[in-house]
């Protein structure tokens, strides 16, 4: 019990090391004094905000009505939506521009920690373990996609499948499986599409590798029908948890834009190519000059810390364990599919599911993952064997700082002689303007030139450094250097690549605008809708995701958009007498002709709405004859209306939207959407999800002695 006390004191001292290091890395942040920008809040924010609102509500969210003309939420694989931590940040304290910054910041710490566990596999030394979890928290790729919500969680819960996977190969037992299905089913319920597909890849690639390096005394067969029996059972379990998100993506599949494998042209584009690699020794570098890099600001940076890189080269170049063999290689096959190019174009022939992925640069965070690992194994190689400042350390060490020596001198040159630079111009700074909009200003006047010797002299500086620490073996100094290594990397980055000039509570301010809970929707035009400035939507995406009313003007930039609503936008851009816009989302005509929409409303014949909720809507209208309701949402196959006498599925009309054929009178007119399917398999995920849970808090694990580990030769 005191050993087990103890570890536990251990532990949390290391998660609250780990909050402070990620404080100060990713201080503009984490202090509230800036937001993330761009896709951050509106694209990944909306569906979360939607989603809180809705429960708060007492609703569950099915369907969103207020992106574009509204899609089933279920089926957004981009939002989190089936996420376990989404539903219950969405259901207490709920999201707004706060809590979504912190469950950012919970993400990137837990991919950190996750690392430092999964370094236990090698028995890897504490110290050891901290330097490559640090580096991983604060890796190039977080300090890149810090806009991309779901590439930041995904990146969070790899290291600890890897490591619930490996514990489950090294000895097999119940709870391990299902430990491992958890962490897959987190994977997979909050990463990016492109993340799981790679992954599953990357395991299979691991799986491959264990299975073929093991020596059992019961021989090869035995062995192979034992594995199969073992990850049987963990595929049953993560089918189970996940079957109401397989269920969701099924349906919506048919009728969704992206449910097709891309064009080859678009799959081998958007990569992190091989210019973009000199991050991993000039992250800084990577933040100007586009025609240089020729792709995306936040796919350029891969940096993992100079210490760790410098270990990385000197295994290399040294005796390698199979392990790092093993992860060289995968990391490098990783790094060519993040480049696009030929790879990729092999692969999009060769691996089913490739060829969906669009952004190719999300594939190097199994090349980081793999790296921190080769260079963590071989750090701890020399600390173990007490190594000094060998031949082979000291020649890698010195081309580094040639390379570093030979970057300063470039960019000092061409900031001086091309005047390309903030050394020719005056410090932009403004006295009416805070703190840190006028750092952040002076860091945007920076030149490439700038940043190239601004870089390589803090470069040239921790490695006189990591030379002093390695030759006089100060492990405790080579750690501070690599907090410092990391920390000034990520406050260097983030400004270009993470956050804009306006504060958190700037975004907040604008957000508070929004009504609250699911209020019953105006019967209004269209084009009459609440709206802000450009200003304020540049800080949270179009209003319309927010203003809690249906339908909208034009089209919302979105990942998810249904093919009859692109149809729709598509033909109004070619006809613009086609659009909806000067009518509400409610409205009576006694015919349809999509060449004529604007020509035949009812008159005396306005719906009174009842009820709304964002699956219903309950409305009464008295029509003078037999006409047709239009309800201003995407139609989709689950959508039901009841009239008082029957209870009958929508048809599909002739174009994008509901239409309910009434007859002449008074009457009552419900239109529900039940997708009864998805909410049985919902139903089957939360109790697998809650029984899994309480197995593994309740059962112990079984004795280590009546284990059999497979060892390899």
């Amino acid at each position: 019990m005191q050993v087990y006390a103890k570890s536990n004191r251990e532990w949390l001292k290391t998660i609250l090391f780990f909050i402070l290091i990620l404080f100060l890395a990713y201080l503009p942040i984490a202090s509230f004094q800036f937001f993330i920008k761009n896709d951050a809040f509106s694209g990944y924010f909306p569906p979360k905000f939607f989603m809180s609102e809705s429960l708060h509500a007492g609703q569950l969210p099915l369907w969103n009505p207020y992106i574009n003309f509204g899609f089933p939420q279920y089926g957004d694989m981009s939002s989190g939506y089936w996420s376990p931590i989404t539903w219950l940040m969405a259901s207490t304290i709920g999201y707004n521009a706060y809590s979504f910054t912190i469950e950012l910041l919970f993400y990137i710490l837990l991919g950190g920690l996750g690392m430092y566990r999964l370094l236990d596999h090698w028995k890897i030394k504490p110290s050891v373990k901290l330097i490559a979890g640090l580096a991983f928290m604060c890796s190039g790729y977080n300090i890149g996609h810090l806009q991309h919500f779901n590439w930041i969680s995904g990146a969070a819960f790899l290291p600890w499948c890897l490591w619930a996977y490996l514990k489950m190969l090294e000895a097999f037992s119940l709870k391990k499986a299902l430990g491992a299905a958890l962490f897959f089913y987190f994977l997979i319920s909050s990463a990016h599409p492109g993340i799981s597909i790679a992954a599953a890849y990357f395991f299979l690639a691991i799986s491959l590798f264990h299975y073929s390096n093991i020596s059992s005394p019961n021989g090869w067969w035995v062995t192979c029908k034992a594995a199969l029996k073992q990850h049987s059972i963990v595929v049953i379990c993560l089918l189970l948890l996940s079957a109401g998100m397989l269920a969701g993506y099924v349906d919506i599949l048919p009728h969704f834009v992206r449910g097709e494998k891309i064009g080859l042209e678009q799959s081998v584009g958007n990569p992190s190519n091989l210019p973009s690699w000199i991050s991993v020794l000039l992250p800084f570098a990577t933040v100007k000059n586009n025609l240089f890099f020729q792709t995306d600001i936040s796919l350029r940076n891969s940096y993992f810390s100079i210490s760790l890189f410098l270990f990385f080269l000197l295994a290399v170049f040294r005796s390698k364990s199979i392990w790092q063999r093993f992860f060289l290689a995968i990391g490098l096959a990783y790094a060519l599919l993040a480049g696009g190019g030929l790879f990729k174009t092999f692969a999009y022939y060769l691996m089913p599911g490739i060829g969906y992925v669009r952004l190719n640069g999300e594939f190097r965070i199994f090349s980081i993952l793999c790296f921190i690992i080769v260079a963590a194994i071989e750090l701890n190689k020399w600390m173990e064997q007490k190594e000094s400042f060998n031949a082979t350390l000291r020649k890698i060490y010195y081309a580094l700082e040639i390379i570093v020596i030979a970057c300063i001198s470039f960019g000092l040159y061409k900031a001086l002689y091309s005047k390309e630079s903030i050394l020719h111009t005056s410090l932009p700074i403004v006295k009416s303007a805070g703190i840190g909009e006028n750092i952040k200003s002076i860091i945007d006047a920076l030149s490439f030139y700038d940043c190239f010797w601004i870089q390589g002299t803090i470069q040239l500086f921790l490695l006189w450094g990591i030379k002093y620490a390695l030759k006089f073996r100060k492990s405790k100094l080579l750690t501070n250097l690599v907090i410092v290594d990391i920390v000034l990397a990520s406050l260097l980055n983030i400004p270009f690549t993470g956050v804009g000039k306006a504060s958190l509570q700037d975004v907040q301010t604008v957000l508070n605008k929004s009504p609250k809970g699911i209020p019953i929707p105006a019967l209004q035009l269209i084009r009459n809708h609440p709206s802000i400035s450009l200003e304020e939507e540049g800080l949270t995406g179009d209003w319309s995701m927010y203003n809690k009313q249906l339908g909208v003007s034009h089209q919302v930039a979105y990942p998810i958009a249904l093919n009859n609503t692109v149809q729709y936008f598509e033909n109004v851009e070619k006809n613009p007498r086609l659009s909806f816009e000067a009518y509400p989302f409610l409205f009576c005509r006694n015919n349809f002709d999509t060449n004529t929409p604007d020509t035949i409303l009812i008159q005396n014949s306005q719906p009174i709405i009842n009820n709304f909720s964002v699956n219903s809507i309950s409305f009464n209208i008295n029509a003078t004859d037999s006409a047709q309701v239009i309800y201003l949402e995407s139609h989709y196959p689950h959508w039901y209306y009841n009239n008082g006498m029957e209870k009958r599925k929508i048809e599909k009309g002739a174009d994008a939207f509901i239409h309910i054929p009434i007859h002449a009178g008074e009457q009552q007119i419900k239109l529900t959407f039940e997708p009864h399917l998805i909410k049985w398999m919902m139903l089957l995920s939360v109790v697998s999800f809650i029984l899994a849970c309480a197995f593994l808090l309740l059962f112990k694990q079984s004795s280590p002695s009546s284990q059999k580990p497979l060892q390899y030769p």
